[in-house]
């Protein structure tokens, strides 16, 4: 299949074509589909593609990437799905306002496209805490209400399971994950479980965030005992009150800690003195 030439679309980039263009660069021909839509979602995230500019031309950007277009259009396609980009038939695509379409998933890619170093990735891990405290103060609430003698032995497994695995970031993760399906499970509602699958997604795709947010796992058992406690009380009110102070405590320690950890030094400029002249 040729390319044709179309009025709307030159054959010479424009300047701020050309600009994006620079500003990609390409990519390496051995990484696939996942790799390109990758680095174009990066560069949406970081607001490099601004939401409503237009990509440049598939001809334009399958050259900068180095990629053949039938690899692009798939990677596009991956971008339109996530709520990242729009595309209509014979006007290309346009970065989308992606705080207004894309989904929780989103989140996961953000915190992927950052480091430690980035000012903003202590603020998505803010964000992420929270997020986990309302998820968490809730299931475990509706869990203690709902729960099944059958629910409190497959809880008290996973949790006995954590034990195991403190000195093991991110099996201690997958290990918590599995902790909290098995009260999600027992709350009995399918929402919160999905909500649970884009946090299940960070020990393998988020090494970064799984090291800071699972930092000083031995010293966080015994809240896992609590939640069990918690749970069999059947007090759901006060299980939802307690958990988010409980953890509210630990996440502002945690941010706290961190914050310290990555704060920018500040650099003190030194004065010389000049040498004072000689009296003769």
């Amino acid at each position: 299949m040729t390319d044709e030439k179309s009025p709307l679309v030159p054959d010479v980039p424009s300047s701020s074509s050309a600009q994006t263009l620079a500003a990609i660069g390409p990519i390496a021909r051995s990484s696939v589909v996942d790799a390109v839509a990758d680095r174009l979602r990066r560069e949406i995230l970081a607001g490099r593609l601004v939401a409503g500019s237009r990509l440049p031309s598939e001809r334009e950007l399958s050259l900068a990437l180095g990629v053949n277009r039938l690899t692009l259009r798939a990677s596009l396609a991956q971008l339109e799905a996530q709520g990242l980009i729009t595309t209509r038939h014979g006007a290309g695509s346009l970065v989308a306002s992606w705080r207004e379409r894309a989904g929780l998933d989103t989140l996961a890619l953000l915190m992927g496209s950052l480091t430690p170093q980035d000012d903003a990735w202590l603020e998505l891990i803010a964000s992420t805490l929270e997020i986990r405290r309302v998820v968490a103060s809730e299931a475990i609430a509706l869990a203690a209400e709902r729960h099944t003698e059958a629910d409190l032995a497959a809880i008290e497994a996973c949790r006995r399971d954590l034990e195991r695995h403190t000195h093991d970031a991110t099996a201690f993760a997958r290990a918590d994950v599995a902790f909290m399906r098995a009260v999600v499970r027992a709350a009995r509602n399918l929402g919160l479980e999905l909500l649970l699958n884009t946090f299940a997604r960070f020990p393998d795709e988020l090494p970064q965030t799984i090291e800071a947010l699972y930092d000083r796992c031995d010293e966080s058992l015994p809240l896992y005992v609590v939640v069990v406690e918690m749970i069999k009380s059947r007090d759901g009110e006060s299980a939802r009150v307690n958990v988010r102070r409980a953890l509210e405590a630990v996440d502002a320690e945690r941010l706290a800690r961190h914050t310290a950890k990555h704060a920018k030094p500040v650099v003190v400029p030194v004065r010389t003195r000049k040498p004072k002249r000689s009296k003769g």
